[in-house]
């Protein structure tokens, strides 16, 4: 754990999750995501049970056409930008570190950067999808409720009484 002193808290390190009473660090080859450790977005897990860079998910591009892996031959274009993944009907269509955004006209795989990661200030969340640091954690702000548009295990949460709006918080936790 490390001393978050502008939260006056103490944190998990970067990569390490919660277990309850403390942290546990993650694998060398994984990360954070979503308070659990994964292989990275555009990693699985090989056969030798390390994480590995998939061929052609993740790929830039600009159309599905450039997405060259049957397995991810889909364009999803964000922001104007475009990355190859694959369509889905459900979360567990995706890789761990994916949720399936069903909420877009066309479904596909996706990740919500930065969520869970450690944070001590709203700029330690600045750069990433999930840019509300909250807790001494960079979690997903402006979600809508009903609408499951949040990172796989988590939930769209009405927080307005205290001023926050809605967050994407462990499933559950809503109350």
């Amino acid at each position: 754990m490390e001393f978050a002193g502008a939260a006056g808290v103490c944190v998990c390190a970067a990569n390490a999750i919660p277990n309850g009473g403390g942290c546990d660090a993650c694998a060398d080859d994984e990360v954070v995501a979503g308070g659990a450790c994964a292989c990275a977005p555009g990693e699985e897990k090989n056969g030798a049970g390390v994480c590995a860079v998939v061929l052609g998910f993740g790929t830039p591009c600009t159309d599905s056409a450039e997405c060259t892996n049957p397995s991810y031959d889909y364009c999803a274009v964000r922001g104007g930008v475009g990355t190859c993944t694959s369509q889905c009907a459900a979360d567990t269509d995706c890789s761990a570190t994916y949720v399936c955004a069903d909420w877009e006209p066309t479904p596909s795989c996706r990740t919500f950067t930065g969520y869970g990661a450690t944070c001590a200030a709203p700029t330690d969340c600045a750069s990433y999808d999930s840019k509300f640091c909250g807790q001494g954690h960079c979690v997903v702000q402006g979600c809508t409720m009903g609408t499951d548009d949040c990172p796989r295990d988590t939930a769209c949460c009405d927080f307005s009484n205290y001023g926050i709006g809605t967050l994407c918080v462990p499933a559950g936790s809503c109350s």
